[in-house]
This record gives C-alpha cells, sequence and structure tokens, in this order.
C-alpha cells in the first residue's frame, strides 16, 4: 500500500520544477512510485487505480494555472491512464504542450517509446457517426468520429493543425455520453453493411473499428491507419440506455466503458446494480467517474461544469463527507478497475495541498468494507439525499421483466420461457421467480443479459400446467 506519507517523502526527492531542464526524460523513464495496478478488462492492460481526468483545470484554466504541468506531474507520480475528450475545450491542447515536455511525441527528437507505452491514454467523441451529420457538440463544421480522432492525435502528438505523425496512437476512443436509444440507433448505422456496399450515413463504431484494425470497409479510411487500439463508450445519465449500447455489441468490439459511480449512485436508477454488472459480465473494464458528483459533494450547484468558477481546487473540505472515503468507495465496486477525477489544483512547493497526490494516495488506501460502505452511503444521504447525482436518471424502483414468452419445444414435454432483464432500484437483483398462476416453478439466480437475446429458462410442460406464466425479479 502506498501512503500519503510514502507519496510525500518521494516528492521530496524532486525538483520543485517537476522535470530536469536538462534532461526531460530522466525521470520519466521510470515514474517515482511503484503504484499498484489493476487489470483493465479484456484489454489486457493494467492502470493505475487513479486515473487523471481531462477537465477540471484541463478544461477550465483559472488564472496562475498551468494546466499541462498538471498532466506532467500525474505522469511524474506514475498515473498511467489519461482521460480528455474532443469536447473538452482546451484540454487535448494542453497534452500536447505536456507531452512535448515529456517528448512523447513520436518522431521528435528525444521520443521516450517506453513511456509512452506505459501509458493508457483515452479519448471521446461526441459524434455518433463517421459519416453522416454532426452533433450538436460539434468542435468543427461537418466534424465525424473520424475527423474527431484526428483532431486528437494533432492536438496530442501534432502540431495541432492537421499534422499527425508516424506511430501516433489512442489506447481508446470512445463513444461519448450516450444518453438516448437514438444515440445507440446511430452509433451501429452500418455495422451489419460492413464489408459490403455501406449506406450514406455510417455509424461511429464502424468507422472506428477501421482505424483500430487498420481496414477500409467503410471506406472512410483508405490509407490504412492504425490510430485506435481499443473502442469505448461513455454515459452519466441512463444504465438501461449503456445496457443498450453493450447487449448490440455482438463482436465484442468495445473494451471499456467509462461511467458515473459514487456513492449516492443507489439514490438514482443505479449503474452498479444495471451496466456494471453486464460490463462485468462481458469482460469489459470500468472506469469509474463522478466520484464527487461533478463538485456538488463540496459546494458546486448540481450542473454541468462550465466555467473556472466552477472548479474545486480544495484537497476536500472539513465540514463535507471525507474525499479519501469517496474515492475509496467507489474503487471498492467490484468489476471497477479504476477511476477517473479531474484535478483542479497542484501544489508542487506544498504538496499536502496538492489534490493530485491526496486523491491518489486515496486511490492506494485498502478498499472500504461492507460496514464502511453502508457508514458512507448512510452519511451521504443524511447530508445530500438525492440531489446531488444531476446526471442520472431518478430512481422508479425495481422495473419487472418485460417480453415474457413461453415457447413449447417441439417433440418433448418441455418449454422455454423467456424474458427481458429487469432493472434493479437500491437494491441488486438476486433472483428471478418463474411462476405458473401462484406456483413457484423456478428460482434462477440472477445473471446480466449479455446479449439482445432475451434471459432463459427450461421447464418441463407438465409443471407449467395452464396457468399464467409470469417472471418476477426478487431483490437481494
Amino acid at each position: 500500500m502506498i501512503s500519503r506519507r510514502n507519496i510525500l517523502k518521494a516528492l521530496g526527492t524532486l525538483p520543485a520544477a517537476g522535470y530536469l531542464a536538462t534532461n526531460h526524460t530522466a525521470w520519466a523513464e521510470t515514474a517515482i512510485l511503484r503504484l499498484p495496478k489493476r487489470l483493465l478488462g479484456r484489454t489486457g492492460r493494467w492502470v493505475t487505480p487513479l486515473a487523471l481526468g481531462g477537465q477540471a483545470s484541463m478544461q477550465w484554466t483559472a488564472p496562475g494555472i498551468d494546466p499541462a504541468d498538471i498532466i506532467v506531474r500525474a505522469v511524474q507520480l506514475g498515473v498511467n491512464y489519461l482521460d480528455s475528450a474532443n469536447v473538452y475545450g482546451p484540454s487535448q491542447v494542453n497534452y500536447g504542450e505536456a507531452f512535448r515536455r515529456i517528448h512523447l511525441a513520436p518522431g521528435a527528437a528525444g521520443y521516450n517509446a517506453p513511456l509512452r507505452e506505459s501509458l493508457y491514454i483515452a479519448s471521446k467523441s461526441r459524434e455518433r457517426f463517421g459519416q453522416g451529420p454532426s452533433s450538436p457538440a460539434a468542435q468543427t463544421p461537418g466534424a465525424t468520429a473520424v475527423t474527431d480522432i484526428k483532431r486528437t492525435l494533432t492536438q496530442m502528438f501534432g502540431d495541432g493543425k492537421g499534422y499527425i505523425p508516424e506511430g501516433a496512437y489512442l489506447d481508446a476512443l470512445q463513444m461519448h455520453a450516450i444518453q438516448s436509444m437514438d444515440d445507440v440507433d446511430q452509433l451501429y448505422t452500418g455495422m451489419a453493411e460492413r464489408g459490403s456496399k455501406m449506406p450514406e450515413r455510417i455509424g461511429a463504431i464502424a468507422a472506428t473499428l477501421d482505424y483500430r484494425d487498420g481496414t477500409n470497409y467503410t471506406g472512410l479510411n483508405p490509407e490504412h491507419k492504425h490510430y485506435v487500439r481499443h473502442i469505448g463508450v461513455t454515459g452519466h445519465m441512463s444504465s438501461p440506455v449503456l445496457m443498450e449500447v453493450l447487449r448490440r455489441d455482438t463482436g465484442n468490439n468495445l473494451d471499456t466503458l467509462l461511467v458515473a459511480l459514487n456513492a449516492n449512485d443507489k439514490l438514482y436508477t443505479s449503474h452498479e446494480y444495471n451496466v456494471l454488472q453486464l460490463a462485468m459480465g462481458r469482460g469489459m473494464g470500468v472506469i469509474a467517474m463522478k466520484l464527487f458528483a461533478d463538485g456538488v459533494f463540496y459546494g458546486k450547484d448540481p450542473h454541468f461544469s462550465k466555467a473556472p468558477a466552477d472548479v474545486i481546487h480544495s484537497v476536500g473540505k472539513p465540514d463535507s463527507v471525507n474525499y479519501q472515503d469517496l474515492v475509496r468507495y467507489s474503487l471498492s465496486m467490484p468489476g471497477v478497475s479504476c477511476a477517473v477525477t479531474g484535478i483542479g489544483h497542484i501544489d508542487r512547493e506544498k504538496p499536502e495541498n496538492d489534490q493530485l497526490v491526496a486523491n491518489l494516495a486515496a486511490a492506494t488506501l485498502d478498499p472500504v468494507s461492507p460496514a464502511e460502505r453502508r457508514r458512507i452511503e448512510n452519511e451521504m444521504a443524511q447530508r445530500y439525499g438525492a440531489k446531488t447525482n444531476y446526471f442520472q436518471l431518478a430512481q422508479t424502483g425495481l422495473m419487472q421483466p418485460t417480453d415474457v414468452k413461453v415457447e413449447k419445444v417441439a417433440g418433448t414435454d418441455q418449454v422455454t420461457v423467456r424474458w427481458n432483464t429487469a432493472i434493479a432500484a437500491a437494491k441488486p437483483i438476486a433472483a428471478y421467480e418463474i411462476r405458473s398462476g401462484v406456483r413457484l416453478l423456478l428460482s434462477v439466480p440472477y445473471r446480466p443479459q449479455l446479449t439482445t437475446e432475451l434471459l432463459w429458462a427450461s421447464l418441463p410442460a407438465s409443471a407449467v400446467g395452464e396457468g399464467k406464466v409470469t417472471v418476477t425479479a426478487k431483490e437481494a
């Protein structure tokens, strides 16, 4: 375990400027701390439990703050998951400046290839199409997922004006802020036609696959570039929508899920008990976000941040819930690989006032016990109630299975009962009970619905009889 005291002690051996003016790569070859790492699902990559977010001061920079130095410091401390997005204003440009300081641009003098390979650099596209109309959030006219990939690479590794050096790549391109079934439909447009005549509109997933695999099925990657290693999805609002986008992934092309997971999650339509279970079942790497509810736990009004005044610069607050509890809570959820936090303020002179150091130390503490989990949840509910996760669907209670079907199996005395998943509320689902009338026929332990195919169980037709068959979810 890496304690805050150990981190502060290690920091005492570093120059205050954070990197050596005469040899930028000297410290970067190995991080100063040997941080624990977790497997990021089926990506096969190992990541530090704390990831650096691309918002906060990277997007909304207050006077006197050097956002690139926050990135440099994170890498120096050993953080290896770095997050940004095309819709995060100057964030990717700030990464580009940081990467120049620590020689992460391929082809440039002093390029530090081992350091680059050790990092997991992820960005996001809000665009739903690789070829088609741009979203209202588009950063440039005519933007698509393809132009966003290239925009990220030129801003992070090139000149910011279109030049992308040979060998530049993203570890992950994530489909950002998926909120509706329309979003899901658009993302998957053209997937069925890959390898044949493509439609006029091509969804972001089909297009990004070409840039992952170096193929040109869509006609959008004529140079057969390998710009992306993994594809992911992100979402704040709707677990049912995120579950749908994962279930439609018949090719197992989605490797990561970035989703809001904090100590108030179960006061809303829970991500932990819904999409997180599905992501785990599919072997995905899960990144938790909104640990502090976008600063609401520390005094910000419930709204998406949009200016430097919205960014929290303190290390927690004395009259609020302990920030270490909030970091540990999310990282203790089964299936979570790492947790991403935005950083408002670092302090190289007084690291005890440094948000990055504080959050990193908290992320290396022991997981919360079941008793601690209940204590944190109760404290959060008493202090805040359901007024913090403004980005999440309100809780509507347990939503029972839909589309219950009973099908006779020809030539046998068996029937197959099928149903669509329930949506959990404040408690996890323990089992599905299948009844004929009031008679309990079978209790099936809960399992996530991994694909669009309905869940099912087989029963003797004679046992079912003539009663109405129902399937009911039972909470733990």
